[in-house]
């Protein structure tokens, strides 16, 4: 089985020699683990920064089995802040918030659209005051 959605990169870990086994937090399907191979290509390693929308396309065969993702970077969002401790920072604890608190394959739109307004959010001059409260 397959299907498209969109989402956010929220965490990777390598394995094997080129793949990484990646949580996406999508639009459609919430949290969803699988591999993504051929992840330390030229090509794609650049934007597998966490935080960062992409597209994803997911393959599996059976339910509650890893499966595998194809991806494309919709918005390189994360390396906007690399300069900036304070917002990597705040950036990093809200998307491990994410990660924790989020149940797997569980869809739930407010939190991928309170996703994309927290780094508008973080674009705004008094965007620590909005932050913290």
């Amino acid at each position: 089985m397959q299907w498209d959605d969109t989402g956010f990169l929220l965490f990777k870990n390598k394995y094997n020699e080129n793949s990484i086994i990646a949580e996406i937090f999508t639009k459609k399907h919430g949290k969803i683990s699988g591999i993504i191979f051929g992840a330390s290509s030229r090509k794609i390693k650049n934007y597998l920064q966490v935080g960062n929308k992409i597209h994803v396309n997911y393959t599996y065969k059976a339910e509650g089995r890893l499966g595998y993702f194809k991806i494309e970077i919709l918005k390189a969002l994360t390396p906007l802040y690399f300069d900036n401790k304070k917002k990597l920072m705040c950036l990093s604890s809200a998307i491990n918030l994410i990660k924790l608190l989020t149940a797997e394959a569980q869809e739930n739109i407010k939190i991928f659209n309170l996703i994309d307004d927290f780094f508008i959010l973080l674009s705004k001059k008094d965007w620590i005051k909005k932050y913290i409260l």
